[in-house]
């Protein structure tokens, strides 16, 4: 039974620290909002052209960067602003399931990516049915998003302040002793194996192979030029298109992995922490900043993808052609295909 007498009323004033955290906020939509609607549009018009498993595995990735910045980044604008919970209970719900949800789906088509660039390497007939083992990988990672996401609906529940009705929270319920701390301890362990863990283990084992095998071709003796006939020339420069191309994608690939590194390790390294429960060492403004590194990611990447991919000054102007054109002519606008 809890003593209201002595309970300190919640606090719903807009301070300095309320307001930075919801600037930091507001900039990572801003910047995520542009960066992945424009490289949504890009993909697509792409994709239209001609399809490629590399540009289909992106756009899968840059939709779940899409969840995460029009539903997970508002939502954390309007609860830091407004403090208490006022969506009701569904929305609560709801939002925590898209909370896991499009981070996980990001990392698992991380993981996909990872493994198409791996099969590349290290196995040239794997481009023979390349796109049938993308499609059955993208359908598996958006299958085990949601399963794993899905029990958001049940842990998450609204509820009010045992002193004051006014103030309500969207909080897990063994916060108000209705469900086992071991549940949703086993549980956040879990999520966090499948955003971070696993993506780190797989990037990091599969990119140091790639590395190795990469090392041991550079090392292989070439053969003399003069000694090559006209037609071996010009295949060869085929290949060196083809290498060139690959090389670029695998650079993408790497760099992609990168920015998870440094964006998902300061969360996870403090989730660890507030499991043991040694936090309180952290000052609370800061823990929130640390917090927000988890949309992060879905900010910068549609930059990194974009960059490695397209040229993105062409791009755009290709798009707003095909925006200005008459239906007569819309598909000769849009049907150029300018990916580097």
């Amino acid at each position: 039974m809890v003593n209201c007498s002595r309970s300190i009323t919640p606090d719903l004033s807009i301070n300095g620290s309320v307001l930075s955290i919801v600037f930091a906020y507001v900039v990572l939509f801003l910047l995520a909002f542009v960066g992945n609607v424009t490289m949504f549009l890009i993909l697509c018009r792409n994709q239209m052209v001609k399809v490629r498993r590399v540009h289909s595995l992106l756009l899968h990735m840059n939709i779940a960067h899409l969840l995460v910045t029009l539903v997970v980044m508002p939502k954390e604008i309007l609860h830091n602003y407004m403090v208490a919970w006022f969506a009701g209970d569904t929305l609560c719900r709801v939002c925590k399931f898209f909370d896991v949800f499009g981070i996980s789906l990001s990392m698992n088509v991380l993981i996909c990516i990872t493994l198409d660039r791996f099969y590349s390497i290290f196995f040239p007939l794997y481009a023979m049915r390349a796109r049938k083992s993308v499609q059955r990988m993208v359908s598996l990672a958006w299958m085990i998003s949601f399963v794993t996401s899905a029990p958001q609906f049940y842990l998450f529940k609204t509820a009010s302040h045992p002193c004051y009705d006014w103030y309500t929270q969207c909080v897990s319920k063994n916060f108000i002793g209705e469900l086992s701390n071991d549940v949703v301890f086993y549980f956040s362990i879990v999520n966090i194996v499948q955003v971070y863990i696993a993506p780190l283990l797989v990037t990091v084992v599969c990119y140091s192979l790639i590395l190795w095998k990469i090392s041991r071709k550079t090392k292989l003796p070439e053969e003399k030029d003069s000694e090559k006939s006209s037609e071996m020339l010009l295949r060869r420069n085929g290949q060196n298109n083809l290498e060139r191309a690959r090389s670029r994608t695998l650079k993408m690939t790497f760099v992609i992995v990168l920015a998870f590194i440094f964006c998902w390790t300061p969360y996870s390294i403090l989730m660890f922490l507030h499991f043991l429960r040694h936090t309180d060492w952290i000052p609370k403004d800061i823990r929130k900043f640390i917090y927000a590194f988890a949309v992060l990611n879905s900010a910068i990447s549609p930059y990194l993808y974009g960059y490695y991919s397209f040229d993105i000054w062409k791009e755009l102007q290709l798009l707003f052609a095909c925006s200005r054109a008459t239906a007569a002519d819309r598909h000769l606008s849009c049907s150029a295909n300018i990916s580097r």
